[in-house]
């Protein structure tokens, strides 16, 4: 306690020593806990009556409560006072520590626009559902995952939450979005990553450019030199703030099992930590203890394995006496995840729903993202008892469990990337409530030796952006790419290197898009009659090849075989979606033909190409989403429900999208054929129905614009007015736009 007292948790160890401490000699912890609280600077959690150390040291959070409205952690007001006072800051500090919530909370109090980047479409999902959730009473803060200027005659306040990919048109519509006042870019470490790090890097050099006097909030967890951020894009030092915490707010214990069969403690942060002599046996079977009722798990497996079935061995006897659930609350969750992705007791049945019937969770990168919101508000309801999860929750996910079980040893990337994603999942064990207690978690696995070396493993950012290091050849796609930055031959309206442009500007493009706009605006009854149907087959062949030619030109080269594959798919999907097919029916349509539904899944399934990212001359080969020799029977309708959400987000939208807008915008600016726009309305969102593009654009999901539309008096631009029915409509539809009413 002195220790504590004098210096303050200054390593991961102390938070350990106090998890062993807490559970080993619990009444005697239990007596100075209010105390220990004090001193880690937990004062939301300390009970100032409980003793006068507390109440003395409360003193310090009564102080930030004064100054910004919440009791904040010593991290978390370092955090706050740096981005009060200084334009740039790069932090770094272990997962759990709080400082994300600390920017959240300065761009809550904030008055200006926001923007937040992160890596991935999970923690898209997370920032919306805390935004929201921070914000639900209050109709003039505007929570965006895209770059839209609606509800002008609300005038909200805006906050952005968009991964890399989704910023460029924040770029495109600076002059009128100066009023951003905050760029937050967490989990910075991303600027690492050899092909993601390249358009980050970029992404950090453009906001510089284009917002000059915009705060920029770098956050990173476990990196020991965060000021490196600043080294890499030529940020004054003397205007920034960069600071690299130890110290989290949970305690974790570390259990392995031993090939004798038993299960013993081990510490991460001691040198052969796991021999035995430095190990205390657990007292029982770690699985049987944390198997049970009291305990949420989170099970770390291959994206693989979920996708084979594989991921339930070994678990299935425990799910199987699960109870199913019975809370009305969550009970309604699964019943808006079954509408969404068109699961059925009958042909479309998904093992994701029959787990989420007894409280066990899938989530991955490639769960469809209002489902992944609908999830993640079934955790934090408190209705998961276990979850399945993959490398996605490493991308800093803030779903914390009481126990991480490692199921799988294999991550992504290089060593530095695997000991960061690492480090990063371990840090869901242990969740830091409320409560006024100390909190501790548990992980659990196999391989100690690489547990310890990947705990212990230095995380240092480089000091040179890859922007000016990256060593690409100049043909690559990626190489053009970093040369039109480095060259500033970059077509900001385009949103593409220059010299693609001009290829883009080519006859053969310039045909291919006047073939593809003759089909599909054929029929004036609508696309459906102009390239739905069997008798239409040869008209879809002939606009796939056309699209390909524009992709190909667009490269200045031809795709290899394994890119013609997911090419192909990926354009008959979409050519589904302009046709107005749901999502739940593309991924119905696909099922039906994969599952050889038509011949009463006799025999084995069909090929069908798995989504992959594109350019990538690495896909010599196509390669099926089921291996061969798959029976139609067995065919998994979840599986192909990821897929055909991967196609729509990281294929057509992430990959595609780009090259064919500017095709077209192309095509429009030498033909004036408005044509064209309808069919970059197409590629954007899916539909030429302006009220349902409006709704898009509002930050409705597709997927429930038909259901709202019927609801909707008018909408422009400037304002969307409801009819008096709305007061008649489902909760989940009343829910959805209850922030969209006036006051």
């Amino acid at each position: 306690m002195d220790r504590l007292h004098r210096e303050g948790p200054t390593s991961l160890t102390d938070l350990e020593a106090l998890a062993y401490y807490k559970r080993y000699h619990s009444l005697a912890f239990t007596r100075v806990e209010g105390q220990i609280l004090a001193a880690l600077g937990l004062f939301h959690k300390v009970q100032e009556d409980n003793n006068l150390y507390s109440f003395l040291m409360s003193g310090f959070g009564r102080t930030h409560e004064q100054e910004y409205g919440k009791r904040l952690t010593p991290i978390q007001a370092s955090v706050s006072r740096s981005i009060d006072s200084m334009q740039y800051v790069s932090i770094s500090a272990p997962t759990s520590s709080g400082k994300s919530y600390a920017v959240r909370e300065y761009i809550a109090r904030d008055l200006q626009d926001a923007v937040v980047i992160v890596p991935s479409r999970a923690l898209i999902a997370e920032y919306m559902g805390a935004f929201r959730d921070r914000f639900r009473s209050d109709k003039n803060v505007m929570i965006c995952p895209f770059v839209e200027q609606i509800f002008t005659v609300r005038a909200p306040r805006r906050i952005f939450v968009l991964t890399p990919e989704r910023t460029k048109d924040l770029f495109r519509l600076s002059r009128e979005l100066q009023s951003v006042g905050t760029f937050f870019l967490d989990e910075a470490q991303i600027s690492e990553d050899d092909t993601r790090g390249v358009l980050f890097d970029v992404t950090v050099r453009r906001i510089i450019k284009h917002f000059p006097r915009a705060k920029l909030v770098f956050a990173h967890p476990f990196v020991i030199n965060p000021e490196a951020q600043f080294s890499k894009h030529e940020i004054d030092f003397e205007r920034g703030y960069a600071h690299s915490y130890d110290h989290g707010s949970v305690g974790r214990i570390c259990v392995f099992r031993h090939s004798n069969g038993r299960d013993y403690c081990f510490s991460p942060y001691l040198t052969n930590g796991h021999h035995l002599k430095n190990c205390v046996q657990f007292e029982c079977d770690f699985p049987t203890f944390c198997l049970s009722p009291q305990h949420s798990i989170l099970v770390y497996v291959s994206k693989a394995s979920i996708y084979d079935g594989s991921y339930l061995t070994d678990f299935s006897d425990h799910i199987t006496d699960l109870p199913p659930i019975e809370e009305p609350d969550a009970l309604r969750i699964v019943s808006r995840i079954v509408d969404i992705i068109g699961a059925n007791e009958n042909e479309h049945r998904s093992d994701m729903i029959t787990l989420l019937r007894k409280g066990v969770v899938i989530h991955h990168g490639s769960v469809p993202l209002e489902v992944r919101f609908l999830i993640e508000d079934f955790i934090r309801g408190g209705h998961a008892v276990m979850c399945f999860a993959t490398s996605t929750l490493a991308q800093g996910v803030n779903m914390p469990f009481d126990v991480v079980w490692l199921k799988n040893p294999w991550l992504p990337g290089r060593e530095k990337e695997r000991a960061l994603a690492f480090k990063n999942l371990i840090g869901r064990a242990g969740r830091l409530t409320s409560g006024s207690e100390f909190d501790f978690g548990y992980v659990y696995t196999t391989n100690p030796k690489l547990f310890i070396d990947r705990m212990n493993f230095p995380l240092r950012l480089d000091e040179a952006s890859i922007i000016e290091t990256g060593d690409y050849s100049e043909d690559s796609d990626t190489g053009e790419y970093l040369n039109s930055i480095r060259e500033n031959t970059f077509d900001e309206d385009k949103n593409l290197p220059m010299s693609r442009v001009e290829r883009l500007s080519t006859a053969i493009v310039l045909e291919s898009a006047s073939q593809i706009l003759d089909s599909v605006f054929a029929d004036a009854r609508g696309i459906r009659a102009s390239i739905g149907g069997e008798d239409k087959a040869e008209i879809r062949h002939n606009v796939c090849d056309c699209y390909r030619k524009i992709y190909e030109a667009a490269l200045g080269r031809c795709l290899v075989e394994g890119e013609v594959a997911v090419f192909s798919q990926a354009i008959q999907i979409f050519l589904h979606t302009i046709q107005g097919r749901a999502f739940k029916e593309i991924v119905g349509i696909r099922y039906s033909h994969i599952s050889r539904r038509n011949l009463g899944r006799q025999g084995q399934a069909e090929f069908s190409q798995a989504a992959s990212q594109l350019p990538n001359k690495t896909l010599v080969r196509r390669f099926p989403l089921f291996v061969e020799g798959t029976p139609a029977n067995v065919v998994s309708y979840d599986a192909v429900l990821f897929d055909t959400y991967d196609y729509l987000d990281q294929v057509i939208s992430f990959c595609l999208s780009d090259t064919f807008v500017a095709a077209f915008k192309i095509y429009s600016e030498r033909t004036i054929d408005d044509r064209a726009d309808r069919m970059i309305e197409l590629l954007k969102y899916g539909t030429n129905n302006a009220k349902h593009i409006l709704l898009m654009r509002y930050g409705f999901a597709p997927d429930r614009i038909e259901e709202i539309a019927e609801y909707v008096d008018s909408i422009t631009v400037e304002n969307i007015v409801f009819r008096n029915a709305i007061s008649e409509a489902p909760d989940h539809v009343r829910e959805i736009i209850e922030w969209y009413l006036p006051e």
